[in-house]
C-alpha cells in the first residue's frame, strides 16, 4: 500500500503523473490489491478506498491530505511507516468527528469558525494547484532543461590526486620524492594519511565547492599534470597533483526533471501571488508587531 500511496502523493504534487509510471510499466506492478491495477488515470487511484470505520470510507485522497497536514511530523520517516500512522490519524478523526456530531456540536460557534477557515484554506490550494497545473507543464520542463542546463553555462570540475600528511616537513619530503622521479601514486600508497591513500589518493571529479577552500584553491589554479606546492587545510598537509580537468557533464532530463518542476513550481506560485496582490486593496488595521 505504501508504494501506491507514494505514486499519488507524488502526483498530487505535479512531480510524476500515473501515465508516466504506466508508460514505464511500473504502475501496474505498484498498485495495490489488484482492484485498481488497470487505473490509467489518477482519479481512479485517489478514490480507491483502502478501509472503512463504520462504513465511512478513507481513500487514498483521504490520506494525501492528511499527509499535507501533518508533513512536518512524520516527512522524515519511512514510507510505510508514514502510510500507517496517516491511516492511524485519519481512523481517530473520523471516530472523534462522529463522536462530536452525536452530541451536538456540528452548529457550536468554534466548529463553524474553523469550517469557515479550512473552507478557505482548501479553496486557496485547490485554486494555485490547478493554476499551477496549468502553468507548470512539461513543455515549460524541457524548454528550462534546454536553456537552463543543456544550452546553459558549464561548471568546471577537475580531477585530483593527493597525499594527506601529519606536518609540513612530510609533505616537502613528499615534493622532493616526486621531483627525484617517485611515482605519485605509490607516495600516496605508502604516506597519505587519507581514506584515498589505499587507491592511490585518488579523489575522482569535483567541483570547486566540493572541497574546503585551501584545497580547491590550490586544486582549481592547477594545470593537467601538476603537482601543487604544500597545502595547509584543517585536515593536514596536502600535495596535489592535478589529472584531468573538464566541464561537468550535462545532466539527462529524466534525472534533474523533479528538481526543475520544484523550481518552476515556486516561481509559478509567486508570481500568481504577486499579481493578485497588485490588484488588491490591502489595508493593514491593528498590524504592528506583537512584542515577545
Amino acid at each position: 500500500m505504501a508504494l501506491s500511496f507514494f505514486i499519488l502523493r507524488r502526483t498530487r504534487r505535479g512531480l510524476v503523473t500515473l501515465s508516466m509510471l504506466t508508460s514505464l510499466g511500473l504502475a501496474t506492478a505498484m498498485l495495490p490489491f489488484g482492484a485498481v491495477a488497470q487505473s490509467t488515470n489518477d482519479e481512479t487511484l485517489e478514490n480507491t478506498v483502502i478501509a472503512t470505520v463504520n462504513n465511512v470510507p478513507i481513500t487514498y485522497g483521504d490520506i494525501t491530505l492528511a499527509e499535507d497536514e501533518l508533513m512536518g511530523l512524520i516527512g522524515k520517516l519511512p514510507e510505510d511507516k508514514r502510510f500507517e500512522i496517516l491511516l492511524g490519524h485519519m481512523i481517530d478523526r473520523i471516530l472523534a468527528s462522529r463522536a462530536a456530531e452525536e452530541s451536538g456540536l456540528g452548529d457550536d460557534p468554534q466548529v463553524l469558525e474553523r469550517a469557515a477557515f479550512m473552507k478557505r484554506k482548501a479553496m486557496q490550494d485547490v485554486f494555485i494547484s490547478r493554476q499551477l497545473m496549468q502553468r507548470v507543464t512539461e513543455k515549460e520542463v524541457a524548454a528550462y532543461y534546454e536553456k537552463e542546463i543543456q544550452n546553459g553555462p558549464k561548471d568546471e570540475e577537475v580531477r585530483a590526486r593527493h597525499i594527506l600528511l601529519d606536518s609540513r616537513e612530510a609533505a616537502d619530503a613528499v615534493v622532493v620524492a616526486l621531483k627525484d622521479g617517485a611515482d605519485f601514486v605509490t607516495l600516496a600508497k605508502e604516506r597519505s594519511k587519507g581514506p584515498s591513500g589505499p587507491s592511490g589518493g585518488d579523489l575522482g571529479y569535483f567541483g570547486k565547492e566540493a572541497m574546503v577552500e585551501p584545497f580547491a584553491e590550490a586544486a582549481f589554479q592547477m594545470q593537467k599534470g601538476d603537482i601543487s606546492a604544500p597545502v595547509k587545510t584543517q585536515f593536514g598537509w596536502h600535495v596535489i597533483k592535478l589529472e584531468d580537468r573538464r566541464s561537468k557533464p550535462t545532466p539527462k532530463l529524466e534525472d534533474v526533471r523533479d528538481q526543475i518542476f520544484q523550481i518552476l513550481i515556486g516561481e509559478a506560485r509567486q508570481d500568481i501571488y504577486v499579481k493578485m496582490r497588485a490588484e488588491a486593496d490591502v489595508q493593514f488595521v491593528k498590524a504592528d508587531p506583537v512584542s515577545e
